[in-house]
C-alpha cells in the first residue's frame, strides 16, 4: 500500500539525511516567501503546522517567517469531527499534544476564524506522498481535505472577495516522497508547489500557473 511504504521509507530517514533536507527545504522556502513578501509588499499570513517523527523539521522556517513579521497559525484538531481550528503561534505559545502525538497550541491562543481563514496567503500542507501533478496522500484521517472543504466554502460565501483564490498551497518535502501518480478524489486538497531538498516544483495540474507563483499572486 502506498501510504504504509511512505510511512515506513519516513521512518528510517537518518539523522544526516533529516538535517540536510530539512536546511535545504528551509532555505528555499525562505527565498521564496521573501519574494512573496517583496510584491504583496506586506507580510503574510501564513497556515502552517508542527512537524513530528521524521517530517522534515520547518520550525526553522516557521521562526524565520515570525522573524520576518508574518503571522502564523497552527492547528488543534478535533478528532470527534475531524477538524481542525487555527491558532496563532508565536515563540511564546505553549503546547499540548493532539492527535498522532503533534505538538498543538493550547485551546487558549487566539484563534482564526473560520470566516477569516480566506485571508491566509500560504498553506503549508503536511503529506506522505505526493506526485507533480500536484496530488496528496495525507495519513488518512481526512483533517486537511476537510480544512480546504471549509475553506472553499468560505471564499464561495465571503461576497467581498472577488476573482480567483490567491492563497498558495505548498508542502515541503523529501524528493524522494515525489512518486509517479497519487490517487486523488475531488474534495482532496491537492499542493500548488513542491519544495524539496533538490528545489522548488511548480505543480503540473496546478490552480495557479508558474509565472504567477513567481509572483506570489493569481
Amino acid at each position: 500500500m502506498l501510504r504504509e511504504r511512505f510511512k515506513q521509507r519516513r521512518k528510517a530517514v537518518m539523522e544526516k539525511e533529516y538535517d540536510v533536507s530539512s536546511a535545504e527545504v528551509c532555505n528555499h522556502a525562505s527565498a521564496y516567501f521573501a519574494q512573496l513578501r517583496e510584491h504583496l509588499k506586506r507580510p503574510l499570513r501564513i497556515f502552517g503546522y508542527w512537524p513530528f517523527g521524521r517530517e522534515l523539521d520547518i520550525k526553522p522556517l516557521l521562526a524565520a517567517c515570525l522573524e520576518a513579521g508574518d503571522q502564523i497559525y497552527l492547528p488543534r484538531t478535533i478528532p470527534a469531527t475531524r477538524t481542525m481550528t487555527l491558532h496563532r503561534w508565536d515563540d511564546q505559545t505553549t503546547f499540548t499534544d493532539g492527535c498522532f502525538g503533534i505538538r498543538e497550541p493550547e485551546a487558549h491562543t487566539d484563534l482564526l476564524p473560520s470566516e477569516e481563514w480566506t485571508s491566509l496567503d500560504v498553506i503549508i500542507v503536511p503529506g506522505i506522498a505526493f506526485d507533480a501533478a500536484g496530488g496528496r496522500l495525507g495519513l488518512g484521517a481526512g483533517y486537511y481535505d476537510r480544512f480546504w472543504q471549509s475553506y472553499m466554502e468560505s471564499f464561495t460565501n465571503n461576497q467581498d472577495l472577488e476573482g480567483d483564490l490567491s492563497v498558495v498551497r505548498i508542502s515541503c518535502v523529501y524528493s524522494w516522497q515525489i512518486t509517479d501518480d497519487v490517487p486523488m478524489e475531488p474534495h482532496d486538497i491537492g499542493v500548488d508547489l513542491l519544495i524539496s531538498e533538490e528545489g522548488i516544483i511548480f505543480c503540473e495540474r496546478g490552480r495557479i500557473s508558474q509565472e504567477e507563483l513567481e509572483l506570489g499572486l493569481q
